[in-house]
Order: structure tokens, then sequence, then C-alpha cells
């Protein structure tokens, strides 16, 4: 199985070292700038918009009128163009909107292709027209080099190393199955074993956050004191990211470790977290309790534990199933009964036809098991969930043997957005060259 996998390591670099980035990151910026600004130009003329080989070709143009954009290395620019054109592709696809202009300071990064080497036994890494720059080298990277981009976070730069590797597709040391509910009070409740929730930590460094956001509003906009404060205020959200990364991790790595069959909800977090505002001439209702739901959605972090469960999924020879969200926290585990009134209240579940009673978390994460066992049975994979689990023979569905009924039943990959529509069959996990291209590039 082919993997690409990043690895980030923080740069030492001189005064003089950073300088040279920064000219290279504005010299990127202006170039993305200047093409957008020629394709809306050809729009607007009625023609057709420039592609990548076009926008290159003016590059030497460019570079007669502007001679500072000779110093960086012309595969950062180049790439510049191709970051340009995939976000016209995005636009396109219904993900994102139009590309916009870069701010300085907003997105400062810089892709180097070719001609990087990486010295594993020194901890360098050789940049072209930069020479070696060591890295605060904490592991080893994996496999053979492949880019390499740099990115300015705050007052450090941080190098993402992407390299690519061939991993033997194995059986998971486990046998054990389980299902998650993401919740909102708890972050993950497991079918089986501890909850699982947020560090503590990070409620500190939230109510840090909240008082540098006062402190950036009192102060005057335009001013030196107002900049200041704006930059303790992103290195506090930096460190609560960090935080957050690091803890889903940990975890995820901890279940996929320890399960050959898991199983979650199908839960599309973008429409689940859309501002209830409305417009002016519809007002939504509740907007306030909502964008709260919506904050506490976001910081447990849904999508990026579906995303690492993937992909570690797959290289661990595990199982990931994806099942339907419907009614999972009003259905009785024990007797499958399912009314609303078997959740009398947020965290307690109490079925009104048996009279069992559970954590209402826990509840929900038993019918989520039991439905991803179910649905494997209808496809053909019921060898693979029998009582305690059993070990898929390859990683992820997509080299499953006992599951060429659910490869035929998934046609495409679960949509990114609710305007793609939802993918029929069963969602498993990622196919390998979907987990070759994605992976943990940039956390």
């Amino acid at each position: 199985m082919l993997v690409r996998q990043g690895f980030q390591y923080a740069l030492r670099l001189k005064a003089q070292r950073e300088a040279v980035l920064r000219r290279w990151v504005g010299c990127r910026r202006f170039v993305f700038n200047e093409g957008l600004a020629h394709q809306r130009a050809e729009i607007a003329a009625g023609r057709k918009r420039p592609g990548y080989s076009a926008l290159c070709a003016r590059l030497p143009a460019l570079k007669a009128q502007h001679p500072w954009l000779c110093e960086p290395p012309a595969q950062a620019l180049q790439q510049a163009l191709k970051d340009l054109c995939k976000a016209w592709d995005a636009r396109f696809n219904s993900r994102f909107g139009a590309p916009r202009f870069k701010k300085k300071g907003e997105g400062d990064t810089l892709r180097l292709p070719q001609d990087c080497r990486y010295d594993m036994a020194a901890g360098l890494v050789h940049l072209p027209k930069l020479g070696s720059v060591r890295l605060r080298h904490s592991r080893e990277a994996l496999g053979t080099l492949k880019n390499v981009t740099l990115r300015q976070e705050g007052r450090r730069w941080v190098a993402s190393l992407q390299t690519e590797r061939e991993v033997d597709a194995a059986s998971p040391v486990a046998a054990g199955a389980v299902g998650l509910d993401f919740g909102a009070a708890t972050t993950i409740m497991p079918s089986v074993g501890s909850p699982i929730e947020l560090p503590p930590r990070i409620g500190r460094y939230e109510r840090r956050m909240k008082r540098l956001q006062q402190s950036v509003s009192r102060k005057k906009k335009g001013s030196a004191n107002r900049r200041k404060a704006v930059a303790r205020l992103n290195e506090c959200h930096r460190h609560i990211a960090a935080m957050r990364r690091d803890f889903l991790h940990q975890k995820t790595t901890d279940l996929v470790a320890s399960h050959a069959l898991i199983v979650i909800e199908d839960l599309a977090v973008k429409n689940m977290t859309a501002s209830a505002a409305g417009t002016a001439d519809a007002p939504g209702r509740r907007v306030r309790q909502k964008a709260g739901l919506n904050r506490t959605i976001l910081r447990n972090g849904w999508s990026k534990a579906r995303q690492r469960l993937e992909y570690k999924a797959a290289w661990r020879g595990a199982m990931l199933v994806a099942v339907p969200p419907a009614y999972t926290s009003q259905e009785c585990s024990a007797c499958r009964h399912t009314a609303a009134e078997n959740r009398k209240t947020q965290a307690v579940f109490e079925c009104v036809a048996c009279g069992h009673r559970e954590n209402a978390d826990r509840n929900a994460a038993k019918n989520i098991l039991r439905r991803g066992q179910e649905q494997l049975a209808q496809v053909g994979c019921a060898s693979e969930i029998q009582s305690g689990g059993c070990p898929a023979s390859t990683a992820g569905y997509a080299g499953t043997h006992a599951c060429e009924g659910a490869q035929r039943k998934l046609q495409h990959p679960r949509p990114r957005s609710a305007a793609q529509g939802r993918s029929e069959g069963l969602p498993l996990a990622g196919t390998v060259s979907e987990l070759s291209l994605s992976g943990n590039l940039h956390p």
C-alpha cells in the first residue's frame, strides 16, 4: 500500500534567513494575486479563464518587469499558480467560494517540490537557494521525500516534509469491535470502555483566549498595541489547536490499535454547524443557542477525528464503517424500541417499553455498533463481525477480500458537502489511492 505522510518540524533559523523566507513568501503572494487579477480580467472581457500553462508562460515577463521575483526558486512561484487553479476547481466542485486575493500574514506558505534533500542523521533539510537548515528533529521522517512546505506560525517557521513509502497491509493486532458516538457533552463515547474527553488544559487556554479577545477589542484599530494583542491572541489559538490535534492523534491511534472494527455515525458536520441567523426578511430562532452548539461541535473536532480514523484504520488493517445517524439516540439498545420519550434528559436514557436505563451517549454508541455489524452482514461480511470481532484480512475495505460486495456497492467516495449529495451504499474506510494523497499532510 502506497502511503504519503507529512512530518512537521520547527526550523532553527537566524534573523537573516527569516527575512529571506519572508521575501520569498511575499513574491509567492504577489504572483498569486497577479495571476488571479489576470484571470478575472479575462473573464470580465468575455474570454476563457487562463489555465496553469498560460499563467506559467507569463512568469518570464513578470520577472523581467519585477526583477525581485527572481530571488525565490521558480518552482515556488509555479506552485502558487497551481494552487490558484486548484482553488478554481474547488469553486466549481461546490466545495468553496471563488479564489480571493491573499493578504500579508494570512496563509504565508511556500511549497518546494524539487531539489530538496533530507538528512536524517544530522537533522537537516537542504532547500534550493537557501542551503541546509537545521530542524528541531523530534522524530525521523520515514520514506522518500516528495516535497517541503514552509509556513510561518507566529514567530517561528515550520517545515512539513511530505514523504512516500510502501507499507505492507497487515491484519489488526486486536480483535474487538467498538461503536463511537461523537457528542457535545462527551467528546467521544465508546460502546465499551471509559469516555474520551478533551484534556482539561484546553479549557484553561479557552478562558485565557476570552480575556485576550476582550483585550483586543479595547485597543485602538491600527495601533501598535492592537497588533501586539492580536499576536498574543493568535498564539493562544495555536496552542489550543496544537493540544486538540495532539489529543485526537493519540486517542484515534489507541482506538485503531485496540479494535479490528470501528463503527461511527456518518455525520454531515458542515450542515450541522451552519448558522441559524437566517436573513433580515426571515430571521432565525434561538440563534445564540445554536451558535453555542456550533462552537461545542467544532471544539470537539468530529471531522478531524473521522479523518484520522479513516487513514489510520487502513494503515493498521482495521475496518471503519459509517452508519446513518438517524434515531441512534432514541432507540433502546436492549429492546430496540424507538421513541422520543426514551430520551428524557440529555444525559440519561430510559426506555419507556422495557425500562432499560443507561447513559444516553453509551446507549447510542451500542446502537451504532449494532447497525454497523448489521450492514456488514448484509453486504457479505458476516464472517468479520462475529462475537468479539474478527481481524480484517487487509488494510481498510479496499483490500478486504470478504467485503468485495461492499466494494461494488460503494461507487463513489464520501462527498465533502451537501451540494454534492450523499453517497449510496456503505461508506467504509478510504481506498488506498485516497489515503496515498490525503493522510495527515498538513495537520
